[in-house]
């Protein structure tokens, strides 16, 4: 008996473990907040990589552009047969010839060796000392750029994370009215049973039940598209389940938080973007007039030859020559055909346009700003009405339930006091979305974008 009970034991345990074994493993859920969504987004941004690589690639111009006050060294061998030999005239008198005769002479041999080596370095160039300022304001820049890309991420992925929540609001409250239509309409199929009510008002109740499920239909394919474009902008697998969570029960909660922000131009990415190209324009600027400007460089070049009657260029029997030469040699620019002084007209033209535009972008922030404000304080009032009215239509719609239930409320009212709730839980959420989005431009107009992770 214990040994059969003992073998009863192996195998139910076994039956359950092969059960088990053939349950597909559900996929893990990724609950994540905006804070951590906001992470994950800016670190796996190929828009940011993107300009990290940028800056990068800044650093290693600028180090070619730096190579020009190293000492510059060059080499060069030439080998080369010369079949016939170049002519040359020389005064006959030389030979005792007559006055005004010459005699055609060949120099050289068919077969020659060069080697040469120079090396030039930098002493004076007003240019090129002036251009190193721009060092540090092409770092600033492209710094200031990424800066940029990166508050491009967080405004483009907190949107489409406050779409996805919206969008979930709305089907919870979908769900919720389908539920109570379900349950209105078995209360409708008894009531017909028993004779109390009639065939019609079963199927409103289908209708309405239908109408419905088609918008909760709809909510989900529009929750996996966000969801997708969420998983996109912070590089999650498509394969995880993603999901977004914040609290919600009273989303205008930080209201106070947003309505004291203060604006301030001058430290908004791109007041101090325009201000560095101003900057270095001025630098360009500085530049180019210097290069009209004399530059000293010492250099120094050694070389060595050899003639040949045959190809046996090494040849021990036959000396090699060489020859060496150093100084210093000033280079006096005198007229390029005003090139430089075209270029530096451009550049001050450039110089206006960027004056312009910082004038411009300033009052355009400051314009973006103050309605990003009174949209936010208009969302505000529009959310606590909304919030009133949802209230309002939850409160009818219970009475009307209850009164159905009884027989003193006729269908009709009651599935119109349902679809006004219906309407005005979305109205709610979308307010809700709206003033979510209110905040995003409130701070993306402030420059304060960074504001989200804390």
């Amino acid at each position: 008996m214990a040994y059969l009970c003992a073998m009863k034991k192996v195998l139910t345990i076994a039956f359950w473990a092969t059960f088990i074994g053939t349950i597909p493993a559900q996929p893990s859920v990724h609950t994540v907040s905006l804070v951590e969504c906001l992470d994950m987004a800016l670190e796996n941004s190929a828009q940011i990589k993107k300009a990290r690589l940028d800056r990068q690639g800044f650093e290693l111009r600028l180090r070619e552009s730096r190579s020009a006050a190293y000492p510059q060294i060059n080499a060069g061998v030439r080998y080369e047969y010369a079949p016939v030999l170049p002519t040359q005239l020389l005064p006959g008198e030389l030979f005792g010839q007559a006055d005004g005769t010459y005699i055609p002479v060949q120099f050289n041999r068919p077969w020659q060796f060069t080697g040469t080596v120079t090396v030039e370095q930098q002493i004076y160039n007003e240019s090129l000392f002036r251009g190193i300022p721009a060092i540090n304001a092409g770092r600033s820049i492209s710094d200031l750029l990424i800066n940029r890309t990166e508050e491009e991420v967080l405004y483009n992925t907190a949107t489409v994370f406050y779409q996805t929540l919206q969008m979930e609001q709305l089907l919870r409250s979908v769900n919720a009215n389908l539920e109570k239509l379900v349950a209105l309409q078995r209360i409708a199929e008894l009531q017909l049973e028993n004779g109390y009510a009639i065939p019609t008002d079963v199927k409103r109740i289908r209708v309405a039940r239908t109408n419905l499920e088609t918008q909760r239909q709809n909510l989900l394919a529009a929750i996996a598209s966000l969801r997708q474009a969420l998983q996109y902008l912070c590089g999650v697998p498509y394969d995880e389940v993603f999901e977004p969570a914040e609290e919600m029960a009273n989303p205008a909660a930080d209201s106070l938080r947003w309505q004291s922000l203060n604006f301030e131009p001058e430290t908004t990415t791109d007041h101090l973007l325009l201000l560095r190209n101003l900057e270095l324009n001025r630098i360009q600027t500085r530049s180019l007039w210097a290069q009209g400007l004399p530059s000293l460089s010492a250099y120094a070049t050694g070389a060595f030859q050899a003639w040949r009657d045959d190809a046996n260029i090494f040849d021990t029997d036959s000396r090699w020559y060489g020859a060496a030469a150093f100084g210093l040699k000033i280079d006096i620019p005198i007229f390029d055909g005003f090139r430089r002084i075209r270029k530096v007209r451009l550049l001050k033209l450039d110089a206006q346009k960027l004056n312009e535009d910082l004038r411009q972008l300033d009052e355009a922030k400051m314009l973006e700003f103050i309605q990003a404000r009174e949209q936010l304080e208009n969302a505000l009032l529009a959310l606590q009405t909304q919030s009133d009215n949802v209230a309002l239509a939850r409160e009818i719609t219970d009475k009307l339930m209850l009164q159905y239930k009884e027989g003193v409320m006729s269908l009709t009212d009651l599935l119109n006091s349902q679809t006004a709730l219906t309407e005005a839980e979305t109205n709610y959420w979308q307010q809700v979305f709206a003033y979510k989005l209110a905040v995003l431009k409130l701070l993306k107009a402030s420059g304060k974008l960074d504001e989200l992770k804390k």
